[in-house]
């Protein structure tokens, strides 16, 4: 399991469980809200990484132009690795996503 199906899958049952409590309930709409920020996060992550990768097959100039796609997905990869890092306790959370 990539570290990127654990966190929608965190995800996923965030938010059925905060669809579980009644609406209008104090803390509801800010841990959707939560959720769908965190989405937001891994799919950055995810169109960086696809960017990234696409840059090693194109030539220097490319590279040149498109600045330095390493520092990015490096900021993305770290955004990713923390919001996984709550869920530390999970059966299937992988430690070697903390290196």
């Amino acid at each position: 399991m990539t570290i990127v199906e654990f966190l929608n899958a965190r995800l996923d049952e965030d938010e059925r469980a905060s669809k579980a409590v009644p609406v209008g309930s104090r803390g509801r709409e800010r841990a959707l809200a939560e959720v769908t920020a965190k989405r937001k996060i891994v799919r950055g992550y995810t169109e960086a990484h696809t960017a990234s990768m696409s840059i090693i097959d194109t030539s220097a100039q490319a590279v040149k132009a498109k600045g330095d796609p390493w520092s990015e997905l490096l900021a993305w990869r770290l955004a990713v690795k923390y919001l996984a890092a709550v869920y530390r306790g999970h059966p299937e959370y992988d430690r070697t996503w903390e290196d």
